[in-house]
């Protein structure tokens, strides 16, 4: 080849200017390896999961959630109009009213030192004062202790989305506060002044405060927890189970200062146990250690059977599976796919050592449901979370190999006339040959990351609607539940105390209870020091021989009992008398020869058990 043949050649292969910024462009506008979105923190109200709303704004502080918290608190604590259990007016507000007013009835619990009065102290503060402003009126008496109960609630609310957020971060926070709030049985239970709904509140803070390692505290973060953890036993001895694994944990992460985290641990205990036992010696006149009656008697003699047994199996076959409800298998989920197992640990303690006692209640895994919406807050984050690709090495190579080749053909287009001419040819040649395959491998790579992006994206369009359809089953099977049993079920032992309140502001009455035994609030349920009895279910604590409690000797015999009590003896009859009409057909007729009328009769439930029926009914003189 002339030399004349080969200068033409090389002006023909060589690049333009504007052929070099096309050839840059082209290869570099789609760098292999680069990571479809990696943001995996997609809140609960972003705009493609449940849409704009009004709560985002709300949950935007804590100061506004907490104030969003307290307004639906208050309204679930007013909505409360059904009997639950005897101990939410038994062992809270009676006790109270006697403290503040002088009357009320003590049960057989308080006469052997098996309650602390800490806890009751709230209540009757607050009735002296409601005393002392002129607001001492039954309607008040009834509501505030509630209102109370739900501004105790609020704090759990938001110590819980506190810990999940510690715990997983703000989006799983915001979808365990959405399980939480959404529970039935937390709406059915929170507000009602017992003291397992107090305790789950103490438990849950103390669990926010608790040094969880790994996990960055505040200062004094280790005295808080010690001091919400001690405040809990106090009001009710068995938060202790939930203490003795994790205070464990703690001493032993903490073996390096051993000497510190004992000495703080000591004084905690010695102060709350001291004005705990310095409020019980105020009320019992003598001294007394009341968490070691209710310890022995409830754990280590089991003599709480009396109240009813359940099998071992109880709590995992029926307990926890009602109390979770739909619940249970985002539950199961979250458990399975998060990485912290310590929550789930005590979950399962508390249950294992709840399994050992012979008396068992769906109102005593309150404590542990809060940390059970943690998981379900870890499912439907998990459902959340947006997709992203790992950048992978073949496709770093290729960006290398592209920016490498960019750099040749640099170069190759900058360098002038010299060398062998046939040499310099296939070089420009090799160049642009090496630079269009390149270019059409890394197209090819974007093209595959565009497909894995598009089904990603699929993916997570699936699982919001997962999650969309999850919310909507746990609306539709909690929220009529809760309504169910908060405003119906059960409401016939309260409606009649207001009838027998404008009784007895009408004329003298007299007022005989033939149900079991605290079926319906007493004095903090009327507030008028009115003659009132029940049939009384005091255990065998005396080990008399051939013992039989009050309630059943009169359900033995009805007939028989109101005579002895009444017919054969001096005592006069009472104004009115209170019973299940399951009743009516045995003593009907005794009462009506006694004198007595049907006065009125008050729905209670569409599900009559044994001794409780479907209505509350009244006859009076």
């Amino acid at each position: 080849m002339s030399k004349g043949e080969a200068m033409i050649r090389r002006r023909k292969l060589r690049l333009s200017p504007g052929d070099m910024d096309r050839a840059r462009s082209s290869c570099q506008s789609s760098p292999a390896g680069s990571d479809i979105e990696e943001e995996t923190d997609n809140h609960m109200f972003d705009e493609e999961v449940l849409g704009p709303m009004v709560v985002k704004a709300i949950m935007s502080k804590d100061r506004s959630l907490f104030l969003g918290l307290l307004a639906l608190r208050c309204v679930n604590a007013l909505m409360i109009q059904t009997h639950f259990v005897p101990d939410e007016y038994w062992q809270s507000l009676e006790v109270g009213h006697n403290m503040a007013f002088g009357y009320g009835y003590m049960t057989w619990e308080w006469r052997e030192g098996l309650r602390g009065y800490t806890y009751p102290l709230v209540f009757a503060v607050l009735f002296k004062i409601q005393q002392v402003l002129g607001l001492d009126t039954r309607i008040l008496l009834i509501k505030l202790p509630r209102l109370l109960q739900g501004v105790l609630a609020a704090v759990g609310d938001l110590y819980l989305y506190k810990l999940s957020r510690k715990l997983s971060g703000t989006p799983t926070a915001q979808w365990t506060l959405l399980c939480h709030v959404l529970s039935w049985f937390t709406l059915y239970c929170c507000t009602r002044t017992l003291t397992n709904s107090t305790e789950a509140v103490l438990v849950t803070v103390a669990l926010y405060y608790f040094p969880w390692p790994g996990l960055t505290s505040k200062g004094n973060s280790s005295m808080k927890f010690l001091a919400m953890a001690a405040l809990s036993v106090i009001v009710r001895p068995t938060a202790a189970i939930m203490w003795i694994l994790l205070c464990s944990w703690h001493i032993q992460h903490n073996s390096s200062h051993l000497y510190k985290t004992l000495k703080n641990y000591i004084l905690v205990c010695v102060l709350s146990l001291g004005i705990s036992a310095l409020i019980d010696r105020v009320y019992y006149n003598t001294w007394t250690c009341v968490q070691w009656n209710f310890l022995q008697f409830n754990v280590l003699t089991g003599d709480s059977a009396i109240y009813g047994t359940h099998p071992w199996h109880w709590y995992i076959t029926q307990g926890f599976p009602v109390v979770m409800a739909t619940q249970l298998f985002p539950f199961i989920m979250g458990a399975w796919k998060s990485s912290n197992k310590v929550p789930l640990l005590l979950i399962i303690w508390n249950i294992f050592i709840y399994s050992f006692l012979p008396h068992k209640e769906f109102r005593f895994l309150l404590p542990i449901l809060p940390l059970s919406m943690h998981y379900c807050g870890v499912y439907f984050q998990s459902l959340c979370q947006k997709p992203f690709i790992r950048r992978q090495k073949k496709k770093k190579k290729t960006k290398e190999d592209n920016d490498k080749t960019v750099d040749n053909l640099n170069e190759s287009c900058s360098s002038g006339i010299g060398g062998s001419d046939i040499s310099e040819s296939q070089s420009e040649s090799s160049v642009l040959s090496s630079e269009t395959s390149s270019c059409h491998d890394i197209s090819s790579t974007h093209q595959t990351e565009s497909k894995i992006k598009i089904q990603q994206k699929q993916k997570l369009k699936s699982n919001l609607t997962k999650a969309k359809v999850f919310v909507i089953i746990l609306i539709i099977t909690n929220i009529p539940a809760a309504l169910y049993f908060s405003l119906i079920h059960q409401r016939g032992t309260i409606v009649v105390m207001k009838f027998l309140y404008d009784e007895s502001i009408e004329k003298e009455t007299d007022i005989l209870f033939l149900m079991p035994c605290h079926s319906t609030p007493y004095y903090s349920y009327i507030h008028r020091n009115v003659s009132m009895r029940f049939l009384t279910c005091e255990p065998n604590l005396q080990k008399a021989e051939n013992y039989t409690e009050e309630a059943d000797l009169f359900y033995n015999s009805p007939i028989d009992w109101l005579k002895s009590e009444y017919a054969a003896t001096h005592r006069s009859w009472p104004s009115h008398i209170v019973y299940f009409n399951v009743l009516q057909p045995v003593i009907n007729s005794y009462l009506l020869q006694s004198g007595y009328k049907l006065c009125n009769t008050f729905f209670h439930t569409h599900i009559p058990e044994g001794r409780v029926g479907s209505q509350v009914m009244v006859s009076c003189r």
